[in-house]
């Protein structure tokens, strides 16, 4: 299925490369989350990050502000609002574990062999198009969004659904199918219907459970995703959408 909407910026994902780069527009997100994880090395700084998790701006502790000023990792002119994702991302790493944290900068760059193409059938900007300029044999660059919310909480009901064998040799009923009508299918459906302060209330026990499965989470590509829900909301609801069900039709088709 191919959605279309009105965003040239979004995301459209398709097609099979070896090896390509993350977008561009990624690039100042990938670069924030990259030095939060240098930062936690540190347990005082860790600590501080940490504490700022479920908190509004207005909450937000000194040393937490300290944290990410002294260091210059918020942009300059950057609004309070998008100020709120860059703080919810650094303090949603600060809270994994020192392992997880690898794994999630491991998953980055693994996601790197998966990249998401221009599709030639969808007029130029009609959205999920991702805007690369032509390479030096005059073809289009390609480049890889990462991997969404929604393709990783996609992840964790395609870990829950693996059939299991049963005695006369058949395979068993996947829970894959259950799921769609519960669990981790329903929390997505109430994640995307949330306000700003909704969807950052809900965050951490999500990352949280996907942590305790062992699943990474994307947080370059969270970050930009949260800076755009208060102004692209349906964009980045749809593509999560996307995500999750591809994610799911991909785990269900036979071997």
């Amino acid at each position: 299925m191919t959605l279309t909407t009105g965003d040239p910026d979004a995301p459209h994902s398709g097609g099979d490369v070896s090896s390509v780069p993350r977008h561009d527009k990624l690039a100042v997100h990938d670069a924030f989350t990259d030095r939060v994880r240098e930062m936690c090395a540190h347990p005082g700084t860790q600590q501080a990050l940490r504490v700022g998790l479920g908190r509004t701006m207005d909450e937000m502790p000194g040393r937490t502000h300290a944290a990410l000023l002294r260091h210059g990792l918020i942009p300059e002119r950057t609004n309070s609002v998008d100020k709120r994702a860059y703080y919810a991302v650094a303090a949603l790493i600060a809270s994994r574990p020192r392992a997880e944290r690898r794994a999630d900068a491991a998953a980055r760059q693994e996601a790197a062999t998966r990249p998401e193409k221009d599709d030639p059938s969808l007029d130029e900007g009609s959205a999920f198009v991702a805007a690369d300029e032509p390479d030096a044999r005059g073809g289009q660059r390609q480049s890889v969004w990462g991997s969404s919310f929604g393709e990783s909480l996609a992840g964790l009901t395609t870990r829950r659904g693996r059939p299991a064998a049963v005695s006369d040799g058949t395979a068993a009923v996947s829970s894959i199918q259950q799921d769609k009508t519960s669990g981790v299918e329903q929390r997505l459906h109430l994640l995307v219907r949330q306000d700003i302060d909704g969807v950052h209330r809900m965050l951490p026990p999500l990352v949280r459970q996907l942590g305790s499965a062992g699943l990474a989470v994307d947080y370059g590509r969270l970050l930009y995703d949260l800076v755009r829900w208060p102004h692209r909301r349906d964009d980045v609801v749809l593509r999560w959408l996307e995500d999750y069900y591809r994610t799911l039709r991909r785990a269900e088709r036979p071997v």
